[in-house]
């Protein structure tokens, strides 16, 4: 893509802007083919992936626990404890990497500058945080 401007000159081209891309146009799929690889990895290595995110949560307890202790003691002597921003979850906040939408909602009406693969993201990132939710107790 070339600037519109090239030149502050009167005699200077004018060059139009492309057409914005339409719903139909093709997409280069180079990313999210790298994504999907690496969760097809992942999903050949499940074993091993839940003893990384057993590794992770030992290891951010045990420093959410000492950042807390550090801030107590500061607080009792009368000082300010710095405060560490620290993961409270492994997956991070709001939309998914490459998606536009920010939650699943099958019943909302779809948006013309949202497509398919906007939607499966923002469902697999709900699917995502739904698993991390601790288990409901029955209360039946």
């Amino acid at each position: 893509m070339f600037p519109r401007i090239r030149s502050l000159d009167d005699d200077a081209r004018y060059t139009p802007l492309p057409p914005p891309p339409s719903r139909d146009d093709p997409m280069n799929a180079a990313k999210l083919t790298l994504r999907l690889d690496a969760l097809g990895q992942a999903l050949d290595d499940l074993p091993g992936q839940a003893q990384r995110f057993a590794r992770w949560k030992v290891r951010n307890d045990a420093a959410l626990q000492r950042d807390r202790a550090a801030r107590d003691a500061a607080a009792a002597g009368g000082k300010q404890g710095s405060v560490r921003f620290r993961r409270f979850s492994p997956l991070r906040r709001g939309r998914p990497p490459g998606g536009r939408l920010p939650r699943f909602d099958p019943d909302a009406p779809r948006r013309k500058n949202i497509r398919e693969v906007d939607e499966i993201l923002a469902h697999a990132n709900a699917m995502a945080f739904y698993a991390l939710e601790p288990p409901r107790r029955d209360t039946s």
